[in-house]
């Protein structure tokens, strides 16, 4: 099965390469880390609470909260944008990191975020128009029963869109122009092997979040979270640079195995 072989040889690259992976994505997620942190600690009584209709109504969000989130979230998309890029670049070029400071290819970077932006509402669009599509000829007959199944289409969806249409992305970070277009031509007949990739790579993040998620306080009062141990919040980072390692590993081998067509050795 092409998917799994995919996902295995993405796997295995970043375990065989670990010094390289280590190389060009720990100073970036120490940085992203700092301003996660940074967040927390300047507005601990929402890192602990569970954001509520009334509690935003009432306007008990703090002053300059939202514009914080927002800029610690662009943070660290523009800091995995740089990792990705790297680790691109690192695998289709053999390109190796200098040091503990990966390489910096500013327009490549800008390049890359505006695909990943652009990627995103493409999906976003298409989903929300074939979910509705799924919900015109179903909630007629099944009511609010269909709410799962229009759901899943628009996840299905999504999924195999990312990976057809996400070959763009190591494309784009080794400096080929690619259009939506050529990336769905060139990813002609593997849909399935998108959609095994998909599922993979996020059943195995999933598995990885499972001890995460046994970290609560069951006995808190409702519309409150357990703060997280400093155990959980290291194994929260540990866990996120699995999945954007991963993630980005299995992109750079599709794209090198089905169009440039490298053999999975």
């Amino acid at each position: 099965m092409l998917g799994w072989t995919i996902f295995k040889h993405a796997v295995l690259q970043i375990t065989d390469g670990l010094s390289d992976a280590l190389r060009v994505s720990l100073i970036p997620f120490i940085i992203a880390g700092a301003a996660s942190w940074w967040l927390t600690s300047s507005y601990p009584d929402l890192s602990l609470m569970a954001l509520d209709p009334e509690m935003m109504q009432a306007g008990e969000i703090p002053p300059g909260f939202v514009n914080s989130a927002l800029g610690v979230g662009f943070l660290s998309l523009f800091l995995f944008t740089w990792v990705a890029v790297a680790w691109h670049r690192r695998t289709l070029l053999g390109e190796p990191p200098a040091g503990w400071v990966p390489p910096f290819n500013g327009g490549l970077v800008l390049g890359y975020l505006g695909r990943t932006l652009l990627l995103g509402l493409a999906i976003g669009l298409i989903m929300l128009a074939a979910g509705t599509m799924v919900a015109v000829l179903l909630y007629p007959l099944f009511g609010l029963a269909a709410q799962p199944l229009v759901s899943a289409t628009s996840l299905f969806i999504a999924l195999l869109l990312f990976y057809r249409l996400g070959v763009v992305l190591p494309a784009g970070a080794i400096g080929r122009r690619m259009s939506f277009g050529e990336a769905m031509r060139e990813t002609s007949g593997h849909s399935r092997t998108a959609i095994v990739l998909a599922l993979l790579t996020v059943g195995f993040t999933f598995l990885l979040e499972v001890p995460t998620l046994l970290d609560t306080a069951p006995d808190l009062p409702e519309g409150e979270m357990q703060a997280a141990g400093p155990i959980t919040v290291i194994y929260q980072i540990v866990v996120q640079w699995i999945a954007l390692m991963v993630g980005v590993g299995t992109l750079t081998v599709l794209y090198g195995h089905v169009v440039e067509g490298r053999p999975l050795e």
